[in-house]
């Protein structure tokens, strides 16, 4: 790729220096899937390796929930997330540091093992209330979640209602699309439970955020790039069914662990439910495109 930019790489060896680590960079690579950040795989003089996320210092806040996002991760000891090790801002860039995911094969027991390990971190107590410590971002978007005892008003507020504001403030859709959501905004108790047990979720579980890995000698899939809060479990699977790209094997294995049948009547309204929140977001950050999507989830929910 190309050089990186000379105030970058001062502002990445400042990082380098506050996290105690060598600033001799042996070689660097740029890795795919940085669309909004610049992404390099770092191998320092003693071979070990790091990731670090690059950007404008005006990216600082989001470098510290995004660390913030995988700490709260790890601490669960389930899904596999690289460790944070610094944010740092210099000059005019900022930098999160991180270390590198060893990548593995996504065998059929890779796909099992990450289902389990979804299951498990669906199972963590994460207290009794939906929402999170902090407002993160949703891709670009800001994600607010401010914290609620009741689950569908969490949603109506900071889910879909959020969404839905920010579509219409943009034209994003027509004024007969919005009516129908908001009818499913009213309708929430319908679709999904008042009180799921809270879980603490990924946020933003679609397949480019889901790299096969070898971890501590068994195969898996970690996860990068969160979008945490604590809500229903069904939201992760929901945005890992939108776009596909999990193998069915991860799902068996989830249910299995879960005891729960994700092709229930219950669970498939809420999926779809979850479904129309990212495809809202999507509609938000890429336009009109995604609107007939959108409508097509609201048609699929029962009345």
């Amino acid at each position: 790729g190309e050089a990186m930019n000379p105030a970058a790489m001062d502002a990445l060896r400042a990082a380098l220096r506050q996290a105690g680590l060598s600033e001799s960079i042996k070689n660097s690579r740029e890795l795919s899937g940085g669309c909004i950040h610049q992404v390099v795989e770092l191998t320092l003089d003693d071979d070990s390796q790091l990731v670090a996320k690059i950007n404008r210092d005006s990216f600082l806040e989001s470098f510290e929930t995004e660390a913030s996002d995988l700490a709260a991760l790890g601490r669960t000891e389930t899904v596999v997330v690289p460790s944070p090790l610094v944010v740092r801002a210099k000059g005019n860039f900022a930098v999160l540091l991180m270390t590198s995911i060893q990548s593995g094969r996504a065998t059929t027991e890779a796909w099992q093992n990450f289902g389990r390990d979804l299951a498990a971190l669906h199972a963590s107590p994460a207290g009794s209330r939906y929402g999170w410590h902090y407002d993160n971002k949703l891709g670009s978007t800001p994600q607010p979640n401010s914290w609620h005892e009741d689950w569908i008003e969490f949603n109506a507020v900071n889910r879909l209602g959020f969404q839905l504001n920010m579509a219409v403030e943009y034209d994003r859709i027509e004024q007969f699309e919005a009516n129908r959501i908001e009818n499913v905004i009213a309708r929430l108790d319908r679709l999904i439970p008042r009180r799921p047990r809270p879980s603490l979720l990924h946020g933003d579980l679609w397949s480019g955020n889901a790299l096969p890995a070898v971890s501590s000698e068994h195969s898996t899939v970690a996860v990068i790039d969160p979008a945490c809060s604590i809500g229903d479990g069904l939201a992760d699977i929901a945005m890992m069914q939108l776009f596909g790209g999990f193998a069915p094997a991860c799902f068996g294995a989830y249910e299995e662990i879960a005891g729960i049948r994700l092709n229930d009547d219950a669970a498939q309204a809420a999926i779809a439910l979850y479904q129309l929140y990212h495809v809202l977001n999507h509609v938000n950050l890429f336009g009109r495109g995604y609107a007939a999507q959108a409508m097509a989830l609201v048609r699929s929910l029962p009345d």
